[in-house]
């Protein structure tokens, strides 16, 4: 058994080829690095006990949320010193860079969330971007992680008392409300592209990319690919993004970073 775990979670059937690729991509970078890995089905949902599943008409996301951390700490008792989660169409492009291996001080609180900045263009061609975000779609924790329990127990609570109307309830926007006090760190060697992002790194629009990244700051040699909002950009483009992430290992993009590495970096950045 290696000391790090990297797990993931799709259905087992009618996968979509993009979604194979980020896949693959995970895998491979996990055996190059020495990870062990695994990937669940459609029985991960289980994870989370009949009353969690039973209540509302929750999505899919909205159950995924609380089931990565039940997953997380089921890899933690088993004797993992790390446990990686990874979205499924978490993408990974520079397999080599992508080392979630932090020095213990700077993870003071035993785990990290990954760092996302969010674009959008507006209906008058304005591309426009938020200030970073937290958010869950790549996680790391180790036995030290403070709070893994809690929030387990909160997204329990949360579920049991009151009425979950979006997975974002129980995901981005609670871990969002959660930072400040908990002061948990973000790292930026997974980031999130937006349809809007992967538009430009097909078609090379220089412009955009430059406004990305100043945001950003740090390189990314990973990247959320947004699969719940994937009718927003073709697919076929979607491809070429991906063609030209992985044919220069990130270099497309990374080229405009304003920082000179990806680094752990605070809650208030």
């Amino acid at each position: 058994m290696a000391d790090t775990i990297v797990i993931q979670s799709f259905r087992n059937h009618d996968i979509p080829a993009w979604i194979q690729r980020c896949l693959d991509s995970v895998r491979n970078w996990a055996a190059l690095h020495g990870h062990d890995y695994s990937l669940a089905g459609d029985e991960f949902y289980l994870l989370c006990g009949p009353d969690y599943l039973a209540r509302g008409s929750k999505n899919p996301q909205a159950i995924t949320n609380l089931a990565r951390l039940v997953a997380t700490r089921n890899r933690l008792d088993e004797g993992y010193q790390k446990v990686i989660w990874m979205d499924a169409d978490m993408f990974v492009f520079d397999p080599e860079k992508l080392v979630l291996d932090f020095p213990v001080d700077q993870l003071s609180t035993g785990y990290a969330f990954a760092r996302e900045i969010w674009g959008e263009r507006h209906a008058s061609g304005i591309f426009y971007v938020t200030e970073p975000l937290v958010h869950n779609a790549a996680t790391l924790f180790t036995p030290a992680a403070a709070d893994l329990d809690m929030l387990i127990a909160l997204i329990r609570h949360i579920d049991a008392n009151r009425q979950i109307v979006s997975n974002y309830q129980v995901g981005v926007k609670l871990l969002r409300g959660l930072q400040h006090s908990l002061m948990f760190p973000t790292f930026s060697h997974a980031a999130m592209f937006p349809p809007a992002v992967s538009q430009a790194l097909a078609e090379q629009d220089e412009a955009t990319l430059k406004i990305y990244c100043n945001a950003y700051r740090y390189p990314a040699y990973a990247a959320n690919l947004c699969l719940s909002i994937q009718h927003w950009i073709d697919q076929n483009t979607l491809w070429r993004a991906m063609d030209r992430l992985e044919e220069t290992c990130g270099a497309v993009i990374n080229q405009y970073a304003t920082e000179p590495a990806a680094a752990l970096i605070a809650y208030d950045h």
